[in-house]
């Protein structure tokens, strides 16, 4: 009886070990592991209407938001009868870069 409760109990480890390396190399990482696990980055620093507001209180109308990429939009935007391209950093909400595009007639 004993002989055959040590068998299964190896055999158990056995088989328990092969399958924790597999879901290791299949998924990367286990779950709980990682700070990100607990604390997910958020997708958007800043929704497009604060967005919109700081560039505003930044001296810009008529403004056009493109689609947000690594924490960075491209705003098209008016000012002082220049229409400009603007980089403007989502989660610091500080504009890092700017190309005049025409004039806004």
């Amino acid at each position: 009886m004993r002989k055959a409760a040590a068998l299964m109990l190896t055999a158990t480890l056995l088989a328990s070990s092969a399958v924790a390396p597999a879901q290791a190399q299949r998924f990367g990482i286990f779950f709980g592991d990682e700070p990100s696990d607990f604390y997910p980055e958020r997708i958007i620093c800043m929704t497009d209407r604060q967005i919109r507001d700081a560039i505003a209180k930044a001296g810009y109308s008529n403004i056009a938001l493109n689609v947000p990429h690594e924490e960075h939009v491209q705003v098209r935007a008016t000012r002082g009868g220049n229409v400009y391209l603007l980089d403007f950093n989502y989660c610091t909400g500080v504009i890092e870069g700017w190309q005049m595009l025409r004039p806004a007639n």
